[in-house]
Order: structure tokens, then C-alpha cells, then sequence
């Protein structure tokens, strides 16, 4: 290869990343270059909650913050690939926080009252995103059997504070499940409460749900 071939290849390759770069922008927009993977997860994890998975669609995202395609295919080979990121997504905000409880050497009771308060906490648990999960579990085999895994991984959680609390396997096992089943039920059936009353009927909860009054701090 000639020393001038060599720089016509990477004239060209300028061009062409510079034309992408085009692609990406909207009426000249300079937001849409600074856009990130993180962003395009961002806007499909809205439309997924507000929209269902149908509404996850590469034209629609790319209208909904106003790009062109060309933006997403800097970030993902395929909208496949924008799905795969979102479950991780998932995982990470609606899984992980459960498995932190265990991480430490805190008693039982303290795991349990920390492992509930994930889910008083909007910010480390979003109930939106699980049930659009759920959702979009009843046309996929494989994010049910995802969410079906999650489910698990959560109760086992659980059932191992519960026998720590000196419950035998069985009555861990079910306490669990209730415990897990009774907060499942309340997203799906849409309940309204402040955070204020909700953490007013925590303790009551908490006594009936397990057999102990929660702990201090």
C-alpha cells in the first residue's frame, strides 16, 4: 500500500465517521452528539413502563428525544442488543439492592427491616419498571423465565433471614413467600399510599409479617 493510498483510506474513513455524526443530529441539534449508551437505556426503560415493550422500538425512541437512527447504531449493533442492556438495567436497579442485605455481618432482624426498606425506597427500587417487566414476561419466554429467576433470588433471600430468625425450613419458606407475595400484590393492584402512611403501618407490618418487632436504627 502507497503512502498515498494509505492517507486517501483515512480521509475517507474521516468522512465517513463525520457523516454518522451527522446522522445522529436532528435540525443541526448539538444534543444529540453527546448522547450516550446510558442515555438511550434511559429513554427505553421510560417507554417500557410507560408504553409496554411494543413501544421500545428504535424509531420511537430516536422521535421521543429527538435524533435520528443513526445516534442509536453508535451505541448498539441492533435493537436486540438495546434489549439485552435494559434487563441488565433491570437486574441492577430491581435485583441487586436485595442481594446487599446479605453482604454485611448485621443480625437477622436488621437484614430484614433493611431488605422491606428497599422497597420504601424510590430511589433503589422502582415498582414501575418490575410490573413492566411482568408485563412484558407474558409474551416472552425468556424474560419470564428471567423475572421467574429474579422472584427466586429474592425469597431465597428471605427464607435465609427467616431461618436466621430460628424459623425451621417450612415456616421460612412460607414466610418468605408471604412476605415476598403480600408486596408483589400491593404494586399490582395499584395502591396509592404516602410515604408517610406507609411507614406509619411499617412497624405493624413488619411484627405481623415476621413475629418480631423491627429494630432500632
Amino acid at each position: 500500500m502507497t503512502i498515498q493510498n494509505s492517507m486517501e483510506r483515512r480521509s475517507r474513513g474521516r468522512q465517513a465517521g463525520q457523516g454518522a455524526q451527522g446522522m445522529a443530529k436532528k435540525d443541526g441539534g448539538p444534543a444529540a452528539e453527546r448522547l450516550s449508551r446510558a442515555d438511550w437505556i434511559a429513554a427505553a426503560r421510560r417507554a417500557l413502563v410507560e408504553g409496554g415493550i411494543a413501544a421500545v422500538k428504535v424509531d420511537r425512541l430516536a422521535a421521543r428525544i429527538a435524533v435520528t437512527r443513526g445516534s442509536f447504531y453508535w451505541h448498539f449493533k441492533s435493537r436486540a442488543e438495546l434489549l439485552d442492556a435494559l434487563l441488565e438495567e433491570w437486574r441492577h436497579a430491581n435485583v441487586e439492592p436485595f442481594l446487599r442485605v446479605e453482604a454485611g455481618e448485621e443480625a437477622p432482624l436488621m437484614r430484614l427491616k433493611r431488605f422491606v426498606a428497599v422497597w420504601l425506597g424510590a430511589d433503589a427500587f422502582d415498582p414501575d419498571l418490575d410490573s413492566a417487566m411482568r408485563d412484558w414476561a407474558r409474551g416472552s419466554k425468556r424474560v419470564a423465565t428471567l423475572v421467574r429467576a429474579a422472584d427466586a433470588t429474592r425469597t431465597d433471600v428471605l427464607r435465609r433471614i427467616f431461618q436466621a430468625l430460628g424459623y425451621g425450613p417450612d415456616e421460612a419458606e412460607v414466610r418468605a413467600r408471604v412476605t415476598y407475595y403480600h408486596q408483589v400484590g400491593y404494586y399490582a393492584l395499584g395502591i396509592v399510599e404516602s410515604r408517610k402512611v406507609r411507614e406509619a403501618l411499617f412497624p405493624t407490618y413488619f411484627k405481623v409479617l415476621s413475629g418480631f418487632d423491627p429494630p432500632e436504627g
